[in-house]
């Protein structure tokens, strides 16, 4: 009896001891688990303006028609002697670098040419910035397609370059957010879209073309990622009116904004975030925190402009106009300016990829509380 007694206190004994096993097991299991959770959910994602290839204001300010016709052929040729192919190409290799997860694109030119005076739609595409830059990534063995399109201004206007050589020209803006598609779901999971322009927008009476409205846009895309969904915010504001900036910024908060999902805002604000202005100032108000500014407090990371008129001759930046901010439960991991150093980010023929510089973002979602 006495040693069947022993035996059953060394028998619960050991039972003891492989339970408290087992729990401290399953305790280093979830600990493992959560580290891995929490790297499983570091994502990277990328803000870039593409540069349209020309500047619109000699158009815009043409008092005649025989003048808007030669600014206009003026800024074709301006297009063509930038060379988008070779711009594009840099561009891809930033996004091969970076390998960002999302990539919200500004000044996605499409340009087409169509018969001249003609009233129908030009149809001829020259310069397709979109499907340049798709055909890069793709020859780089990278797999990217868009996932949101938003069409803004598109504008047609003759172009008479010499009295026997002239066409319609047509330019239409869109603002593009491309994704990664060699992901797991588990990664990558899209939930949903939304892209519109705003309802503000600048307004300008013109000699030539009458009264003429810049319509400017947002795309978001919500995002499920181990189980916890967030969205992403493309935008390019308004550059030539602050007034116009800071009602679109506004209406960005009410709109793409209004959700408690962790939101990641990236684009071209023209709101120079160095010099504090308004239009920056309200979405840090409205619980942004600026990625470059957590991890670069240093350091101004100026992204405009790298150049003003010709591609070729460089322009030391001066402001910080290319943002990745965030709100919620994401956390700011690292930043990088890229496509900006003279000596090292210019194109065979020594053309700078955009006048504005990129910039790249390092995330983490963190865990539900």
């Amino acid at each position: 009896m006495k040693k069947r007694m022993l035996n059953l206190t060394a028998f619960y004994t050991l039972l003891l001891c492989v339970l408290m096993l087992c729990a401290e097991v399953g305790e280093l299991s979830a600990k493992s688990n959560s580290k891995a959770n929490n790297r499983d959910r570091e994502l990277s994602v990328m803000t870039r303006n593409m540069y349209l290839g020309t500047d619109f204001s000699e158009i815009f300010a043409a008092q005649t028609p025989e003048q808007l016709v030669a600014e206009v052929a003026e800024a074709y040729s301006e297009v063509e002697a930038g060379k988008p192919a070779e711009r594009i190409a840099g561009i891809a290799d930033e996004i091969q670098a970076a390998s960002p997860t999302l990539v919200g694109l500004q000044e996605v030119a499409l340009w087409r040419i169509g018969a001249p005076f003609d009233p129908s739609p030009a149809e001829t595409v020259t310069y397709d910035f979109l499907q340049l830059l798709l055909d890069e990534l793709a020859a780089r063995g990278l797999h990217y397609a868009p996932v949101a399109i938003q069409t803004n201004l598109d504008a047609e206007v003759p172009a008479v370059f010499s009295q026997t050589h002239a066409f319609d020209v047509r330019f239409t803006d869109r603002l593009v957010v491309l994704a990664r598609t060699d992901l797991k779901n588990s990664q990558f999971k899209l939930q949903g879209t939304q892209a519109q322009q705003f309802t503000t927008n600048l307004t300008l009476p013109t000699a030539t073309l009458g009264t003429l409205t810049i319509p400017r846009g947002w795309i978001s895309v919500d995002v499920k990622m181990r189980g916890k969904t967030y969205r992403f915010v493309n935008t390019h504001l308004e550059s030539f009116s602050p007034i116009i900036n800071y009602i679109q910024s506004a209406e960005l908060l009410q709109t793409a904004g209004n959700t408690n999902l962790p939101l990641i805002f990236a684009g071209d604000f023209n709101s120079d975030a160095e010099s504090n202005d308004a239009s920056y100032q309200l979405l840090l108000n409205a619980g942004f925190r600026d990625v470059w500014e957590q991890t670069h407090p240093n350091e101004p990371g100026f992204t405009w402009a790298l150049f003003l008129t010709d591609p070729y001759t460089y322009t030391t930046p001066f402001q910080r106009l290319d943002l990745i901010l965030i709100r919620g439960e994401i956390e700011a991991l690292d930043a990088d300016v890229v496509g900006e150093n003279p000596t090292t980010d210019r194109t065979p023929s020594g053309l700078m990829r955009s006048d504005h510089a990129g910039v790249t973002a390092s995330l983490k979602l963190r865990p539900t509380p």
